[in-house]
């Protein structure tokens, strides 16, 4: 019987060998959704492709990275990755390019794909900056349980340039201990840290309040001048379970032009002020518990026994995974001339990394918002059901 070249493909990859003698690995994540929505508003309920990201990392240098991906489910394509990454002495490693920015660890530190939850918290999708185009240095001592994340960038999350004269400012610290340091084979783990987003915004929007559907339920007001995103976090890896809890607030100034002339001052309008928090708890019920690594849980056996299994018709044990997460956001505060809003949210995951490559799961999101969304103003509870299926290769 013919093998199918991708299944080809990833069973050359998992042979050491040839692993270790190849420079270019091909990046392909595929999601395929079947959603049910609350409501037609914010979203139609039936199959839908959530991502689909086609790249490529080449590593022609021991100290050389350089990757590429684009974002091609959406009515156009997107660059999601674009950079060049050089280690220039063994604890230093400098990055140029459009990619993610550093803060939030539940953002930055895992492949979007490979969550116990499938979307990002309600906390990051308002408060991270994602991605962006700038210069960034990692620090990673080896004599100190340290990791440090400096980062200057345009701040405008585009990859073209940016959107006013001053560029913005990441600065991410984490201490880390036990599995957090690399050490899969360890008992426990801890990452503790926080991180600092400093810009100038030229009337932008302001944080505001996305569910995990993609609805905008909160529209804040436009800001303008200096930003400050301020986050902390910290996981605790316990054997198969997983803690996460993280917080930030938001200070965002804002101002009008009132006479349309561009050289006179602005007016300025009371700030805005955003918080939340949002804890997360996982629990790998079989395979091996979750690492430092990006990539989501691993069976027992490694790749080549998984096609083996399917090869046979037999399914993969691969590793399941359960997953809840509570969270609270309060957001455009401190202006009287703005209204309000947040939400009280929660989530519920199971989820099957079949193979290295291959996962499902089903999932389910409960939303009250503070104040009803313009499109429905009626009403103030939301909730959507999930079942995702993902390949993924990096």
């Amino acid at each position: 019987m013919r093998q199918a070249p991708w299944m080809l493909l990833c069973a050359l990859a998992s042979t050491p060998a040839l692993a270790e003698e190849a420079w270019l690995h091909p990046t392909l994540v595929g999601e395929l959704d079947y959603r049910q929505h609350a409501s037609d508003v914010e979203g139609f309920s039936g199959f839908t492709l959530a991502r689909l990201r086609v790249g490529a990392e080449a590593r022609p240098l021991p100290w050389l990275v350089a990757r590429g991906v684009a974002e091609w489910a959406q009515e156009k394509p997107a660059l999601v990755d674009a950079f060049v990454a050089v280690r220039l002495v063994k604890d230093l490693r400098l990055s140029l390019g459009f990619m993610k920015t550093p803060l939030f660890a539940s953002a930055y530190d895992e492949h979007l794909e490979a969550r116990a939850i499938p979307e990002l918290t309600g906390l990051t999708q308002a408060f991270w900056p994602r991605r962006d185009l700038g210069l960034e240095a990692r620090w990673t001592p080896s004599s100190l349980p340290l990791e440090t994340w400096v980062r200057v960038g345009n701040g405008s999350r585009s990859p073209l340039g940016n959107d006013n004269q001053l560029p913005a400012l990441d600065v991410r610290v984490d201490g880390r201990w036990g599995r957090a340091t690399g050490r899969a084979e360890s008992f426990w783990g801890v990452r503790v840290g926080a991180g600092t987003h400093v810009e100038s915004a030229y009337d932008r929007a302001g944080i505001g309040g996305i569910g995990p559907q993609g609805f905008v339920y909160y529209r804040p007001p436009p800001v303008s001048g200096p930003r400050t995103v301020t986050e902390a976090h910290a996981r605790v890896d316990v054997g198969p379970v997983r803690v996460v809890a993280e917080a930030a607030a938001a200070w965002e100034r804002r101002s009008r032009d009132t006479d349309g002339n561009p050289d006179t001052p602005r007016e300025s309008l009371p700030e805005l002020q955003s918080q939340g928090a949002t804890l997360e708890v996982s629990w790998v019920i079989w395979g091996k518990p979750r690492t430092d690594s990006p990539l989501w849980p691993q069976a027992g056996e490694g790749s080549v026994e998984a096609l083996q299994a399917l090869r046979e018709g037999q399914l993969p044990h691969g590793a399941l995974e359960v997953a809840g997460r509570v969270e609270r956001l309060w957001l455009g505060r401190g202006a009287a001339d703005v209204t309000s809003g947040g939400s009280v949210s929660g989530a519920l995951a199971v989820r099957w990394w079949a193979t290295s490559f291959l996962g499902v799961g089903l999932a389910g999101y409960l939303q009250r918002y503070d104040a009803a969304p313009l499109e429905e103003p009626d009403r103030r509870t939301s909730w959507m059901a999930l079942a995702r299926t993902t390949v993924s290769f990096h």
